[in-house]
């Protein structure tokens, strides 16, 4: 199989979510204050105000930090009222290699598990896609400045295996707040379940 047969790989979330660009050249500068635009237009919609400098920059800041992974699609969730992302959701496929001839969901689990609070949540579950396998955790990042502390990021992961590819997809939600671990579960829960080709 090629990454072609992902070409109609797909998702459906709320206009919450705003997709970056992340293959291509473009012109971030550009398009983060046309995003920045109607953010603030749906903003005030919703009785909230949005400050279009600040979220083009946030939004030129988390697009170009999506591209880095080079992921087959990305959004960031932007609430109402707030001028930074609140959460991250990149795309992607994991192929077969010469180190992985087959690319299984225990497989994943084993690579994408982390041990740094305790054991995950780790489920085994049926996505319309695929089975797949489901794991949240919270993860200690790098420390940002030399003395800082270590920040810790909460994630969602889900590895799907399509029966049509030799791929995995996988979906991966990022966050910092707390307070959104209840929400955002369920959130992404929702959106994987909408996973389609």
């Amino acid at each position: 199989m090629t990454a072609d047969d992902l070409s109609n790989l797909g998702l459906e979330c709320s206009e919450d979510w705003v997709p970056f660009p992340v293959a291509g050249t473009i012109d971030l500068d550009y398009w983060a204050r046309h995003q920045a635009g109607e953010l603030v237009e749906r903003y005030a919609r919703d009785g909230e105000k949005g400050n279009a400098r600040l979220l083009a920059r946030d939004l030129k800041r988390a697009a170009a930090d999506s591209r880095t992974r080079e992921p087959l699609g990305a959004f960031g969730w932007y609430l109402s009222g707030h001028q930074t992302v609140a959460a991250v959701l990149e795309l992607d496929a994991i192929h077969p290699d010469a180190t992985f001839p087959q690319v299984t969901l225990p497989l994943l689990t084993e690579h994408m598990t982390a041990r740094d609070f305790g054991e995950p949540d780790v489920r085994e579950v049926g996505l319309p896609l695929g089975d797949a396998v489901r794991i949240r955790q919270n993860l200690i990042e790098e420390r940002k400045r030399l003395l800082g502390p270590r920040p810790v990021v909460h994630t969602l992961f889900y590895a799907v295996r399509p029966a049509t590819t030799d791929a995995a997809i996988t979906l991966l939600v990022s966050w910092t707040e707390p307070v959104l671990d209840e929400p955002l579960e369920s959130i992404v829960d929702t959106i994987a379940g909408t996973l389609h080709m």
